[in-house]
This record gives C-alpha cells, structure tokens and sequence, in this order.
C-alpha cells in the first residue's frame, strides 16, 4: 500500500476543519432555538480552533519534511476529496439548512462527524508509524464533537 503522507493528512485536515466551519455556521445561522445557536456557534469555534491547530502543525512538519507544493488546483482536489468522503454519505445539502428541525440538523451533524472520524480511522495504516500520534489526536478531538452532539441531542 502506498503511504500517505502525514502532510497529506494534515492538509485534508484542515480542509474538513475548512468545511466543518462552513457546516456548523450555516447550522447557527439558522437555528432558532438560542440554546442550539449557541452550540453549533461553540462547534463551529471548535473547527475553527482546530484549523489554527492543524495550520501550526502542517508549518512544524514542513520544516520537517519535504514541504508538498499545493496549488490552487491541489487544494481543491483535497476539499474535493474531503466532501466526496464526509458529506455524500450523510446526505448532506447546504441549501436544505432552513427547512431543516432541530433533531434532523442534530442527526445530520452527528453524521458529519461520524464521517470525518471514519476518513481519518481510514488513514491510520496509511500514515507513517512515526505520525500515528498525531493522527490520533485529531480522531480524538472529533470523537470529542460526536460525544457533546449526542449529549445536546438528547436534550432536544
């Protein structure tokens, strides 16, 4: 099996961090009830929290590493891949976000983040051994996101 590098997982990190931004912001725009606005707004800081991470630890392994020349044509086969892997198996659409209600948003994002979490378990025998540490940080912080969803979701 060909290895991925750990600098190809940090990249599409970051970009599902990128659309976990985009996801959980359109959530909060649309949420009505306060106490769920507030939640997925924490979600969506998350994600962006993760992001300043993930950035900060490509940067630490490029200096490491032989740095990946990413274009603009590269980046956006990595989001491509991101969405292809996270959003088509949870029937995910942006436009539907108004018309949908709490519990079905709440199911949705669960899905989002089962999904990311399944992308990243399915990098584990593809990343070199020395990197598996940090691979195994960023499932822990989304297995985190699945375990505060479930718990708001059974307040709904």
């Amino acid at each position: 099996m060909e290895r991925f590098s750990i600098l190809e997982a940090i990249n599409t990190a970051i970009e599902t961090e990128k659309l976990g931004i985009e996801f959980y912001g359109k959530l909060a725009d649309y949420s009505k009830n306060k106490e769920l606005k507030d939640f997925f707004r924490w979600l969506r800081g998350e994600e962006a929290r993760h992001l300043v991470k993930y950035t900060k630890l490509k940067s630490e392994y490029e200096k490491r590493e032989r740095p990946l020349d990413l274009g603009e044509e590269a980046q956006a086969l990595l989001r491509a891949l991101a969405e292809a892997e996270i959003f088509k198996p949870t029937g995910w659409d942006f436009e539907r976000v108004p018309e949908m209600d709490v519990k079905e948003a709440m199911k949705k994002a669960i899905e989002f983040e089962k999904q990311t979490l399944l992308f990243f378990y399915s990098l584990w025998d593809s990343v070199e051994k020395e990197h598996e540490d940090i691979l195994r940080e960023i499932i822990l912080e989304e297995r985190n996101h699945i375990i505060k969803l479930r718990q708001m979701l059974a307040k709904v």
